[in-house]
């Protein structure tokens, strides 16, 4: 047997085992529930297995009965779009451990900031992972039992609002000659989540079986690589693409009033842009993973312990340019507006529905939350309203007005205003986690 007919044979077996497990977790079995019902669960779950778990060729696709897809007659556009919902999903589940440090990042710097406020230094930083393959498989088997594995009511940003709540974290500070602060994100305890979430018996017993196939075919390990180009990114951007020069604001401070806003107490699209613009006249600085905070020299020491490449290789620069100044990365100017608390002015992570997210990601959002031509599209359609994004291939920006926008470009130069036009913005969009006011 040559190495392709093996490898079509692993996979014949791989999927013998994902229906032999579904049919045996079935009170009657998934065989009998497509006879009895036009749109069965079960058929679902089993065809978005296949499809987001082992990648069956499309041909292998196309060649299953009908009913195995749940649809009363399936074509070829039905099989392709399964298939290209199933990447998505499935790039977002191998992203995971981004998501998982991307987050732990923001919430770090979070507690940083309110140790600061405090009045205490945290000299060091340690972060225990002990979430592991094990647990990411509970997850995608309890999510999917969740969800009743329908691609098309799933999305992307499901899985991640999913993951959120479930990606437990603890700290502890110890105080001495140093303060070091200890983070731990800890194991999935898959019992207790499914208990949160009301499951049955019988939605216990099919999440437990998509994780035994999950653990005991290796499938997402073999079959990592295909989603790789699926991969969303959740990080801001190291350093914006040059372009042409721009306008450092006239003063220096750290204050952001509030009282140029006009509706301080809700999120919207005229304060995302006043926001944006006291940002640019008080000359914020640039630090990868930053959304408005201070810049002390502990959150500093913090940043080049995670990001020896982008941060600690411009730390000199960093430190006696930005250091005791508000600094933020391209999309952290859109996120520390969405998680500023106008009572306090403290800008708090996570909050006000406003996810933490790259600014690639933060435009997909936009274009599946949106309609096209009138929530985002390309650069050549851009109405003229203040507070829509625009964007590029890796970076994001605000627009203002007039013809300019406001971004936080790069570590040695901060934030700028810049012309729309010739900058080289290739996408606008509506934020979706603020409201446009007319």
């Amino acid at each position: 047997m040559d190495e392709y007919e093996q490898r079509n044979d692993e996979r014949a077996r791989a999927a013998a085992h994902i229906l032999t497990a579904l049919a045996a977790a079935g009170p009657k079995g998934a065989a009998l529930a497509a006879a009895k019902e036009t749109a069965p669960f079960l058929i679902k779950l089993a065809a978005g297995l296949m499809a987001l778990l082992l990648l069956i060729p499309m041909l292998v696709f196309t060649a299953m009965p009908n009913m195995f897809f749940g649809y009363e007659g399936s074509s070829t556009e039905d099989v392709t779009h399964m298939t290209q919902q199933a990447l998505t999903l499935g790039g977002v589940y191998m992203s995971l451990e981004d998501f998982e440090n991307t987050q732990v990042d923001s919430i770090i710097t979070s507690i940083l900031d309110e140790y600061e406020d405090d009045g205490v230094e945290i000299d060091e930083v340690k972060i225990n992972s002990i979430f592991d393959e094990n647990d990411l498989a509970w997850l995608i088997a309890i999510n999917s039992a969740a969800y009743q594995q329908d691609l098309d009511a799933m999305s992307a940003q499901d899985i991640r609002t999913f993951c959120t709540s479930r990606l437990t974290h603890e700290y502890t500070l110890l105080e001495g000659q140093k303060n070091v602060l200890k983070v731990t994100v800890r194991h999935l305890d898959p019992d207790k989540l499914m208990e949160q979430l009301g499951f049955d018996d019988e939605g216990k017993t099919w999440a437990g079986a998509i994780y035994e196939v999950l653990s005991g075919s290796n499938a997402i390990e073999e079959y990592a690589p295909y989603f790789e180009q699926y991969r969303p990114s959740y990080s801001g951007d190291p350093s914006a693409p040059s372009g042409p020069g721009g306008l450092h604001g006239p003063s220096y401070g750290n204050d952001i009033d509030l009282s140029r806003f006009v509706s301080p107490g809700t999120k919207n699209n005229k304060d995302l842009a006043a926001y944006a613009v006291q940002a640019w006249e008080n000359n914020w600085g640039y630090v990868w993973g930053t959304y408005g905070n201070v810049l002390t020299e502990s959150l500093l020491n913090y940043k080049i312990q995670q990001y020896p490449d982008w941060v600690g290789q411009n730390a000199g620069f960093i430190r006696s340019h930005w250091l005791n100044r508000r600094c933020t990365d391209c999309v952290g100017l859109i996120k520390g507006y969405g998680w500023l608390d106008a009572s306090t002015g403290a800008i708090r992570y996570g909050t006000n529905g406003m996810p933490d997210y790259g600014a690639n990601t933060m435009y997909r959002a936009a274009a599946n939350a949106g309609v096209s031509g009138q929530d985002y599209g390309p650069i050549s359609t851009m109405p003229d309203i203040v507070g829509l994004a625009v964007h590029m291939d890796g970076h994001i920006g605000v627009y203002i007005g007039g013809g300019y926008v406001i971004e936080a470009a790069n570590t040695s130069t901060g934030v700028i205003k810049t012309q729309l036009a010739g900058r080289g913005w290739t996408e606008w969009c509506k934020i979706p986690y603020i409201n446009y006011l007319e």
